[in-house]
């Protein structure tokens, strides 16, 4: 075997160094122009969560916002911190544009296509392909993995940037250990050494990156198992002692953590915010996976991006038939790939690549059911056998001729997406075309339309969404009042009627902001029917459903906000310090409690206000003392200075009061 140094000098000969140049510039060069209009494109849901942090403390401007920002991540267990620092390359403040983030995107997936470039030869390299194949093969594969339309979502929305970078890190991984791997009967040691810091060092950057980086070893393993084993003994065997401290330890941690996830007592319950169990869920992503699969090899213009609550959940293996049959599906692939992965190794390396990259987020883990970013690494090589197989069946000019119209297709497709991701009310009205039983979808659009006036169309959306969405959905039927208050069309009689409905459903806490905006309405006086004692009336009734009354959830957190909100503005000062207190109770917090601090205060309810923000003060203490360096959203002056001025209100209408003459 050609050692791996004088083969990459090979591949990149004078002769030959300018067409393999040429080749991926084009290729690179029409992922930007596909791209380019999406862009323009802006900030969207989870994008607010992760990035609108730049401005909580003023902008990260020094060490402790620094450490505080890229270190105080919360969407997942390590914080991400990885990706979190990614963010700054774009913004250090808040408000910022959305264009550098995506430009950033767009870099970094052109980057992770370009490793996967390299790993794809390496593979194909170990298999013993002739160079002059590799350099055919390769660009073709890796440019249908960069300009397929079905990860537009992935690069355009910018809080993926932290499955891409996974991505990226699990492909440079995987990279670097094949390039040990192949040194190993020539250089032990050094072998040695590259892939055991390929393994370690890029599996710890996945993972701070995001957390299914820890698949990186379970992926080596697929490697060995499919296109190293079909090279027989032309390539030496792994020490086992390597090979179970890096490869088979890891893996069976990830299988011990999952199989606990199977013997866990809440299995078959539906855990809040969830609407399904985990056991419902492992039964629906089989059909999903399939779904996942079609995107892939039939391609659409557009999906329904963002918006994915559409999936209809399994409860049964016949409940619907699908269930069963994807399962089987499924498990034939897999069996297949088992048998024949030494006769088909790229073959067997694509279908055991794409399940093991979902083993996390496909599984057990009580996740959304469906979300498009969950395949960027996991189709990588779903082309690469189709690839080949034209390769091998057809002449080159054939080859070249096919392989340029799939990608002036998947190109094509994927200008178009970019396109509709170039605004939020292109985004949001074709999501809505493409899901007419996503809830979230239906709403924006109604949203969209009640924004632009055109009121009839947007309670016609909402109308037709509730009718056709086969349970209620609070985010709907409240968003529903909405429209109907703000236009003055809402009286008590259909207001009861839905706000019965709404009541009795597991309040949603993802839509506390609608429930506010039409609390908002009523407490404005737009809807002059609907009083302030019907709107309490329905938060009361909420609680009243189990879900929505364990003092402990986020939910009953929420209500007993909304009720303290709405009887302040009821003139009951002393029930919403009540209902205050209750919801603090439930999830405390500094800045919480002085949200409402402050919401008293403007009510001219100075005594109530200043229980809550010596409440405030308490919390907040109490923080500092378990983390004296994490920068807080209110600080110890800012509550004291709060305070100061209460206590100056009070004393000024306490003068204002007395009659002339007292002291």
């Amino acid at each position: 075997m050609v050692p791996v140094n004088s083969w990459f000098r090979e591949i990149l000969d004078d002769k030959n160094r300018l067409a393999v140049a040429l080749g991926w510039l084009v290729v690179f060069a029409a992922a930007v122009v596909v791209y380019w209009p999406g862009l323009d494109g802006p900030f969207l849901l989870d994008d607010f969560g992760s990035i609108r942090a730049l401005g909580d403390y003023g902008g990260v401007v020094d060490w402790r916002s620094f450490k505080s920002f890229v270190l105080g991540g919360h969407a997942g267990p390590t914080g991400r911190p990885i990706s979190l620092l990614s963010f700054l390359i774009d913004a250090n403040n808040w408000p910022a544009e959305s264009w550098p983030f995506k430009r950033t995107n767009l870099v970094i997936h052109l980057l992770t296509g370009a490793i996967l470039g390299v790993l794809t030869a390496l593979i194909l390299r170990v298999l013993d392909f002739r160079q002059r194949d590799i350099r055919w093969i390769t660009p073709i594969a890796t440019a249908v993995w960069v300009l397929h339309p079905f990860l537009v979502s992935t690069t355009l929305y910018i809080v993926q940037r932290m499955a891409q970078l996974s991505t990226l890190f699990m492909f440079a991984g995987l990279a670097l250990y094949l390039h040990g791997r192949l040194q190993l009967s020539e250089s032990p040691r050094k072998a040695y050494i590259v892939m055991s810091a390929a393994i370690g060092v890029f599996t710890l950057l996945a993972m701070l990156s995001k957390e299914n980086g820890i698949l990186l070893p379970v992926l080596v393993g697929v490697l060995e198992l499919t296109v190293v084993a079909s090279r027989g003994r032309a390539l030496p065997a792994l020490n086992r002692y390597w090979a179970a401290l890096f490869i088979v330890l890891p893996t069976v941690v990830i299988a011990l953590y999952l199989g606990e996830k199977f013997t866990s007592d809440s299995f078959f319950d539906i855990v809040p915010p969830r609407d399904f169990s985990v056991y419902e869920r492992l039964l629906t992503q089989g059909r999903i996976l399939v779904e996942y699969l079609q995107h892939w090899f039939l391609p659409k213009l557009y999906t329904t991006g963002v918006f994915q609550d559409h999936f209809i959940k399994s409860t049964g293996l016949l409940s619907p038939i699908t269930t069963l049959l994807s399962f089987l599906l499924h498990a034939a692939i897999v069996a297949l790939a088992l048998i024949k992965r030494r006769k088909w190794p790229l073959f067997a390396l694509a279908a055991l690549f794409f399940y093991a990259s979902h083993l996390l987020e496909s599984t057990v883990i009580n996740l959304e059911l469906y979300f498009e970013h969950r395949n960027y690494i996991a189709v990588a090589f779903l082309f690469l056998p189709l690839v080949v197989l034209l390769y091998r069946k057809a002449d080159l000019r054939m080859f070249a001729l096919t392989s340029v119209l799939v990608l002036v297709l998947l190109g094509s497709f994927t200008r178009y997406s970019a396109t509709v991701w170039q605004s939020l009310p292109s985004m949001i009205e074709s999501s809505a075309l493409k899901a007419p039983t996503s809830a979230r979808a239906q709403s924006q659009f109604a949203k969209l339309l009640f924004v632009f006036e055109r009121y009839d169309e947007a309670l016609e959306t909402i109308d037709r969404a509730i009718a056709n969405i086969p349970n209620d959905d609070p985010l709907l039927l409240i968003n529903r009042l909405y429209f109907l208050c703000s236009r003055n069309s809402l009286d008590v009689a259909e207001y009861q009627a839905s706000a019965q409905r709404i009541a009795r459903l597991p309040f949603d806490s993802r839509a506390l902001k609608a429930y506010e905006t039409f609390a908002s309405e009523v407490i404005s006086g737009s809807c002059p029917g609907i009083t302030l004692e019907l709107l309490e009336f329905l938060w009361l009734q909420m609680l009243d459903l189990p879900a929505n009354g364990d003092p402990k959830s986020l939910r009953f957190s929420h209500i007993q906000y909304l009720i303290g909100q709405t009887r302040t503005h009821a003139g009951k000062p002393d029930a919403a310090l009540d209902a205050f207190q209750k919801s603090l109770d439930s999830r405390s917090g500094a800045s919480h409690a002085m949200a409402m601090a402050a919401l008293m205060a403007s009510a001219d309810y100075g005594e109530q206000a200043l229980v809550l923000s010596d409440r405030a003060l308490a919390q907040l203490r109490k923080e500092i003392a378990n983390d004296p360096k994490l920068i807080r959203k209110v600080s110890e002056s800012d509550i004291l200075e709060f305070q100061e001025t209460v206590r100056s209100d009070i004393a000024a209408r306490r003068d204002s009061s007395r009659p002339d003459g007292v002291e």
